[in-house]
């Protein structure tokens, strides 16, 4: 673990060094992420003040589970999913035996080289939605605090899932270039409240698709309406992010190198 902790460390600094280099580029790309990551708060914004509301959720608890979204991919996407833009480009140049060679798991130099700073603006937006959300909530107890981290945990585990999940067909089927298309589109439900989709859609992004687990049930949490028992997600989001890390291994075998 502390060997795993220092190459982590030792990335980022060469990462972040690499943006110095080019600093009004890094802070534009910073800007336009937050930017982008607003776009959705404002539009609920505009919804509510044009006297239009999700049924059951005030403003400011709208905010809050788009704020927990962002949060959670402001920490998955930077360490994450920029294996899905590596094993991509790397099986495409046929590149990729070269993190096979490094003393190092294939899975972990993966993430490493995909590591991405610009995605940490994320956590700049997220912050500021939590913040301007909980000032006109009332102030949740330790117990609500604790249940949130657990589960907010269990988001971060989903989100890693996913990206092992999308990262890995790469390896099959190299022309998958929308692959982040897909995951925006079907992970754009998670920036709602659950209550809002019919019962059947709830299930879905539940069970089968847990997307709703990502934000609608943390915050559900941290808002008192949710009881111990939904630590279940705990369970549901180490299965699957032990699937997603079988699915991935299991999918590399189908690599055949830069002459296969």
């Amino acid at each position: 673990m502390r060997q795993i902790i220092a190459c982590w460390a030792s990335v980022m600094r060469v990462k972040l060094a690499e943006q110095m280099a080019y600093r009004s580029h890094f802070a534009l790309s910073v800007v336009l992420l937050i930017i982008g990551d607003l776009v959705v708060p404002l539009i609920t914004l505009l919804v509510y003040r044009s006297g239009a509301s999700f049924p059951g959720w005030n403003l400011h608890e709208a905010l809050l589970v788009q704020a927990i979204f962002v949060l959670a991919k402001g920490i998955a996407f930077p360490f994450f999913f920029g294996m899905v833009g590596t094993t991509l480009s790397h099986v495409r140049e046929g590149t990729f035996d070269l993190l096979l060679l490094r003393p190092r798991p294939v899975m972990l130099m993966s993430m490493l080289v995909g590591f991405d700073p610009d995605d940490f603006g994320r956590l700049v937006s997220g912050s500021v939605l939590l913040a301007y959300a909980l000032s006109a909530i009332a102030a949740p107890d330790w117990s609500a605090w604790l249940q949130f981290s657990l589960l907010f945990l269990a988001s971060i585990a989903i989100l890693c899932s996913m990206s092992l999940f999308l990262s890995g067909i790469l390896f099959r089927w190299v022309g998958s270039s929308r692959v982040f298309d897909i995951f925006d589109a079907i992970s754009g439900f998670g920036m709602y409240p659950g209550t809002i989709f019919s019962k059947t859609l709830q299930n879905v992004l539940t069970f089968v698709l847990p997307i709703g687990l990502i934000a609608f049930v943390p915050a559900s949490a941290l808002l008192g309406r949710e009881g111990w028992g939904s630590l279940w997600a705990l369970a549901s989001a180490a299965v699957l992010l032990l699937a997603g890390i079988v699915f991935w291994n299991r999918m590399l075998k189908n690599y055949t190198s830069a002459g296969g």
